[in-house]
């Protein structure tokens, strides 16, 4: 079962837009989302965002995706103070907006394989413990929105939202950076691997690894 994404998708891909640098290429936060999905990218690559920000707004109220927001996307913390989307909810409501204008202009209808669509519902308790098992590095609020996403979202999206809050994390440390040991990294090598990830989900946050721990 092979996944059609080998990098990280949905809403942690569209996280990474929002790098310090963003507002030089766009004027407001949708238009940074619009000015990504190009018409060249694969349907499963909208679809995909798509279906993680409904999941977001079926599951999680406002202020925990915010908390997620703010916790795992690139330049996060100051997301929200600008004025120009108010909470998580409505942002996930405005992304949603952005990929269905995409998907409007396409002659046929795209679905998500199989592959894609696994949520990966038996590994609720696999994912809960390690979310748990950063507690110490992460904030608790980002920790307990990461859980409860697990347990009312799916599994697949709070793994996948985790992989974002550790580097995010570490950056905001600077010079202490956050570091993993080998063996916390061999375990989310091998959650990655139950969810059938493409080759550079996990890998893209190894040099996080402490060589000897």
């Amino acid at each position: 079962m092979d996944r059609s994404q080998e990098f990280m998708f949905g809403i942690p891909w569209i996280m990474s837009f929002f790098h310090q640098d963003w507002r030089m290429d766009a004027a407001t936060e949708v238009e940074a989302v619009a000015d990504q999905l190009v018409e060249e990218l694969e349907p499963e690559t909208v679809l995909l965002v798509r279906r993680d920000a409904r999941l977001l707004l079926d599951g999680l109220l406002s202020d925990r995706i915010t908390v997620l927001w703010e916790g795992c996307a690139d330049e996060g913390k100051y997301f929200f103070r600008r004025g120009r989307v108010t909470d998580g909810a409505a942002w996930m409501r405005e992304v949603i907006g952005v990929c269905d204008a995409w998907l409007s202009r396409r002659t046929d209808t795209p679905a998500l394989c199989d592959a894609d669509r696994y949520e990966g519902t038996e590994l609720a308790s696999e994912v809960l413990t390690a979310v748990e098992e950063f507690t110490s590095l992460l904030d608790r609020e980002v920790v307990d929105a990461l859980a409860e996403c697990a347990r009312c979202c799916t599994p697949d999206l709070a793994l996948r939202l985790l992989l974002r809050a550790l580097p995010m994390k570490s950056a905001s440390l600077s010079p202490n950076y956050l570091y993993l040991s080998e063996g916390q990294y061999e375990r989310l090598q091998a959650l990655g691997k139950d969810f059938h990830y493409g080759e550079y989900v996990v890998s893209a946050i190894d040099y996080l690894v402490e060589p000897g721990t």
